[in-house]
């Protein structure tokens, strides 16, 4: 692991490895009575429900997490979340950190190479209340720096995945009760009060439904 500072928008508060990174962990504010057992405890990834369609995302690499998620904690499927990491490298040995207390469903390196760590069936702590309903996928990179033309495929390939097997709709979402494909930053406190992704990403949204459109017309 290098030394340069390490963030995924995903979890509160700065902390410092024993190689000198400092990670942010936004970790998300303490879950209400409903949430506390969820939230509690991780294993191994709840056996697929044929019904409700891949839980998986072929063609991709998948690297099943055993901590930071609820097994079989997704209730609805209202969409996919774009999160970006400020920083590089694969997420997936964070996120297998049980201090961490936070994860993705997807990770998007700006290569385009995609990583699974949660099974679309269960619940990835990602973006505080909206976990129970919402698909999350970091992108590598930071803020300040656009989507590489690599990424906005990789990103519309998972979208449009996502329409084929959860019913996603090709449509952005603009709050937490709209459905299709947002931003962190959408969900306000109650998803942590982030800026994430930032202006730059949050603007190619339109570009990546663009891209959608061409993979998965209607």
């Amino acid at each position: 692991m290098s030394r340069r500072t390490v963030i995924a928008c995903t979890g509160g508060g700065l902390i410092a490895t024993a190689l000198g990174v400092v990670v942010d962990v936004h970790r998300s504010p303490e879950p209400g009575p409903a949430e506390t057992q969820d939230e509690s405890g991780a294993g191994p990834p709840a056996e697929p429900t044929p019904e409700r369609g891949q839980a998986w995302m072929p063609e991709v690499t998948h690297k099943p997490l055993t901590v930071n998620f609820t097994p079989g904690g997704i209730r609805e499927m209202r969409g996919l979340v774009m999160h970006v990491q400020e920083g590089e490298n694969s997420l997936h040995d964070r996120f297998s950190d049980p201090a961490v207390e936070c994860s993705s469903h997807f990770w998007v390196a700006q290569s385009g190479e995609i990583e699974q760590y949660v099974s679309a069936h269960d619940r990835a702590w990602a973006q505080a209340a909206g976990n129970p309903s919402w698909l999350s996928v970091e992108t590598s990179g930071f803020a300040r720096r656009p989507l590489t033309a690599q990424q906005v495929a990789s990103v519309a390939r998972i979208y449009a995945w996502g329409m084929a097997q959860h019913g996603w709709p090709l449509a952005s979402a603009s709050t937490p009760l709209g459905r299709g494909f947002g931003i962190h930053s959408m969900g306000g406190r109650d998803w942590g009060g982030h800026a994430c992704p930032g202006s730059l990403r949050s603007a190619q949204t339109g570009e990546i439904l663009s891209a959608v459109r061409e993979m998965y017309p209607r």
